[in-house]
């Protein structure tokens, strides 16, 4: 029934390997990015132009070809915790999280009773299974992923706090936003960055939790020897894009 592959493999510290999606998202993409090795997909809901309909077609589907989908909600909301996981996913990530409580209460939105506050209705939620209820919950709260955001100098200042809320799993580094608000845009190799990023390393490895973040395939042994295992590695579109210009770069030397 419901397994969570990137959880377990996580919780063995075996590295996963994930890449963005861009909605809309079609069946030859899924299927062309399950053929690539691809392992979980990092579905993005807080930016771009995808909804709860569209999510619910790609967990379905990236389920059956085995790839674990994460959807990062817009923000904090109980409405959208609970629906995404509802399509049938069974990791959830949490932009913008910046203190214990915050921890706290995404735990509990993402549990069901005695764990949480989570409600049920959904068929998909349980892969349309006929088990008991009580076997149902029991299962969901053991596999379902809470992924926290830090994506700011406050939540690393806070992250051992963070850390330490029972039943959350990763903490997944935005380098891109925590440059920002070191007032270095862009910037996400620089010392500054690099000491934060160890920092919630640290703290995640002393409450037995997973780290991840955005890279490139280049960056990945430097993040994985500083304690990271959760990667996304660019997106469909972009891997696209570098190889439709990487040919098209041969083309014109041919050429010429």
């Amino acid at each position: 029934m419901l397994h969570n592959k990137i959880k377990h493999a996580l919780k063995n510290d075996e590295p996963v390997f994930g890449v963005g999606v861009t909605f809309p998202v079609d069946l030859p993409t899924l299927r062309t990015l399950e053929v690539g090795g691809v392992e979980w997909l990092f579905l993005d809901l807080e930016h771009g132009s995808a909804d709860i309909s569209g999510l619910l077609d790609v967990a379905q589907v990236s389920k059956l070809l085995g790839m674990d989908g994460v959807a990062r909600i817009p923000n904090l909301d109980y409405h959208w915790v609970a629906r995404s996981l509802d399509t049938g996913l069974l990791s959830v990530m949490i932009p913008r999280v910046e203190h214990r409580e915050q921890a706290e209460m995404a735990v509990q939105w993402v549990k069901h009773p005695p764990l949480g506050i989570r409600g049920m209705g959904s068929p998909s939620q349980f892969d349309y299974s006929t088990l008991p209820y009580a076997e149902r919950v029991e299962i969901s709260n053991r596999e379902t992923m809470v992924v926290l955001q830090i994506e700011t100098v406050e939540a690393v200042d806070n992250v051992e706090a963070i850390a330490s809320v029972p039943g959350v799993d990763a903490l997944f580094i935005g380098p891109l936003d925590l440059s920002l608000t070191l007032g270095m845009p862009g910037d996400v190799a620089s010392d500054q960055s690099h000491e934060l990023f160890r920092r919630v390393c640290r703290a995640a490895r002393s409450h037995d939790l997973a780290v991840g973040l955005v890279c490139s395939a280049q960056q990945v042994r430097f993040y994985y020897d500083m304690g990271m295992r959760m990667f996304s590695i660019g997106s469909a579109l972009s891997h696209m894009r570098t190889q439709v210009q990487a040919v098209e770069a041969e083309f014109r030397r041919q050429l010429s």
